[in-house]
């Protein structure tokens, strides 16, 4: 299975980032998210977003706040040429800032793989973008 992963350091404490990205709930980092819905609490849950092709529905499978790990999956409708998403969050420390990894495993689908984890990659680096800004504001 190909993967992607995008790694950046935030300009806030690693617990700061962690808060951020284990509240799966809490979309406030994400423009238009809210208006999206949430279903359910804790792994299992859902949130669904209007998407370019359709609702799209992330599924939380775990958190793991020993190891700052968050694993979500998109099985159906993703916003991007792929099958089998599944993507992976974790914060660690880098001198005191929150440097979050997120890396996705996926198949291609109608795209090859490099053009799949492009696209991935580019949306990641938008959104941790978007993580950083509501960091920004406090």
């Amino acid at each position: 299975m190909p993967t992607v992963t995008v790694t950046r350091t935030l300009s806030a404490p690693t617990d700061r980032v962690w808060q951020v990205v284990r509240d799966f709930g809490d979309v406030r980092w994400i423009p238009g998210g809210e208006n999206g819905e949430i279903r359910g609490k804790g792994p299992g849950m859902v949130r669904i977003f209007a998407g370019p092709n359709g609702k799209i529905r992330e599924y939380l499978e775990s958190v793991d706040d020993a190891k700052k790990t968050l694993v979500y999956t998109i099985p159906e409708n993703p916003p991007f040429p792929v099958t089998g998403y599944r993507a992976t969050m974790v914060v660690s420390d880098d001198n005191g800032k929150g440097e979050l990894a997120w890396t996705c495993e996926f198949e291609p689908q109608g795209a090859s793989a490099e053009e799949a984890g492009k696209a991935i990659e580019t949306m990641y680096g938008v959104m941790i973008g978007w993580i950083q800004d509501l960091l920004d504001k406090g």
